[in-house]
């Protein structure tokens, strides 16, 4: 077993090819004792927060992979301490730790696969797992781009498994009641949405002098597909800190700016509430560089809001700035506004339900239950409540073989979304789209904007 992997990765190392791996199908009817084995990629803060998740779910963590030295040593450090304090849920000892991703998709003892790492690495990694006989669990945005966004869904396709996507908000309460009142008609006729959250990428800069790195860091695997650029701490800070740095995620080379960090979260609640998760927008007006960009030069002057989506049946949305709403629907009757920990719903003038903080009195429960009673009754359209959170989804799906809160097609076209509206700012351009073939359409736009030039093996 140990000369297979060896063997496999050199060959994937040297021969120049892209990453293909064999499937092999796992389901409970296979291995109905066992426990399935849990490997988590990226030790980062978010990468944290989902082993603390998954080591609370009936899995045995197995495997803990990281570029970074120092944080591959916390995670098994983390898993050994937690399975010696909870001995009846796993053995400590038995964590090993991994530089390299491939290695875990071709380790046949893993079945379920985290992937917590910069976006411009999630679609290899999850194609990857998948095509290892793996099922994933893929943090938001589901992709770097839309063309890894349509090859997810294509390979999901192909070999069966099952993958969800980190999009949290759909495991909520308030965000399940928004969408189902939207749904239901409670509201009326839907007229427009509003999401409300940053800008988009930023051009990339290189540090003006050179940085050293310490030891223990794969730079080049950490930059993949990516340009060979000089290492850059901003990028990558070493070893574990409790900060949200990401800026990668605001780096054109890396990730799409907040349109693919919180636009992932409120635009699939739009995307959710309008059922439109295997669809997408016909039409994309840009928003006004000369009254929305930002006067930082690091933003690259573009614009960081005002762009416009149409939908066939002529629901627009708008992306505004931050405010207090994540996602705010407007019907002929009413408006439903929600965000984390946020909810309100009205018809005409008279507010139904609220709930903004405890201080006001009540509680987020009780105005979500007071919407519900009032206007869900006898809702004809009821939609998927998770049950022990979203990595709980993730375990029992898997299990099952049935498809989660947010399966590979709802990430997929959320982050196609999200690209959208990024593609629009960096380029400056409107265009229309074809939602259906997931490309531009009547000779707008530029298909080169869909992918990347991929460096090296690095191809999707």
């Amino acid at each position: 077993m140990s000369f297979s992997r060896r063997s496999f990765l050199k060959s994937v190392a040297f021969s120049g090819a892209p990453l293909i791996l064999s499937d092999r199908v796992w389901a409970a009817a296979d291995k109905p004792n066992e426990i399935p084995n849990v490997a988590v990629i990226g030790m980062g803060m978010q990468g944290r927060g989902l082993l603390g998740a998954f080591l609370g779910q009936p899995v045995h963590v197995t495997a803990i992979c990281d570029v970074d030295t120092n944080r591959r040593k916390w995670g098994i450090e983390r898993v050994n301490k937690y399975y010696t304090d909870h001995p009846e849920r796993g053995t400590a000892g038995n964590v090993k730790g991994y530089n390299d991703f491939r290695e875990i998709a071709a380790n046949k003892d893993i079945d379920l696969v985290v992937v917590a790492v910069p976006d411009h690495w999630h679609a290899f990694m999850t194609i990857a797992m998948m095509r290892g006989g793996k099922d994933v669990y893929c943090e938001k945005p589901m992709t770097y781009n839309i063309h890894e966004a349509v090859e997810v869904m294509r390979v999901s396709k192909e070999t069966g498994r099952i993958v969800q996507c980190g999009a949290m908000q759909r495991s909520g309460l308030e965000f399940r009641t928004a969408c189902e009142l939207v749904r239901n008609g409670a509201i009326g006729k839907i007229t427009h949405v509003d999401c409300h959250f940053g800008g988009p990428s930023q051009p990339h800069f290189d540090p003006k002098e050179p940085q050293e790195m310490e030891p223990g860091l794969d730079w080049q695997l950490w930059l993949g597909c990516a340009p060979d650029i000089p290492y850059n701490p901003d990028l990558s800070p070493r070893g574990v800190h409790n900060k949200y740095y990401m800026l990668w995620r605001m780096d054109d080379l890396f990730g799409s700016g907040y349109c693919g960090d919180w636009g992932a979260h409120h635009l699939d609640i739009a995307q959710w509430g309008l059922d439109m998760d295997d669809s997408g927008p016909v039409k994309l007006e840009k928003g006004d560089r000369a009254k929305f960009a930002s006067k930082d030069p690091v933003r690259g002057g573009r614009a960081q809001h005002g762009a416009l989506v149409t939908y066939a049946n002529g629901v627009t949305l708008l992306h505004k700035p931050w405010g207090m709403w994540g996602t705010v629907f407007h019907g002929t009757e009413g408006t439903v506004s929600v965000n984390r920990g946020k909810f309100e719903m009205k018809r005409g003038e008279e507010t139904i339900a609220r709930f903004t903080k405890k201080e006001d009195g009540g509680s987020l429960e009780r105005a979500c239950a007071t919407a519900a009673k009032a206007f869900l009754k006898d809702a004809k359209v009821q939609l998927y409540k998770t049950r022990g959170g979203h990595p709980g989804d993730f375990v029992t799906c898997a299990k099952n073989r049935t498809q989660p809160c947010s399966h590979v097609g709802i990430g997929a076209h959320s982050a196609i979304l999200c690209h959208l509206f990024n593609m629009s700012y960096v380029h400056d351009a409107s265009f229309e789209w074809d939602p259906v073939k997931n490309t531009f359409a009547n000779g707008t736009g530029d298909p080169a904007w869909l992918t990347r030039n991929y460096r090296g093996i690095w191809k999707v």
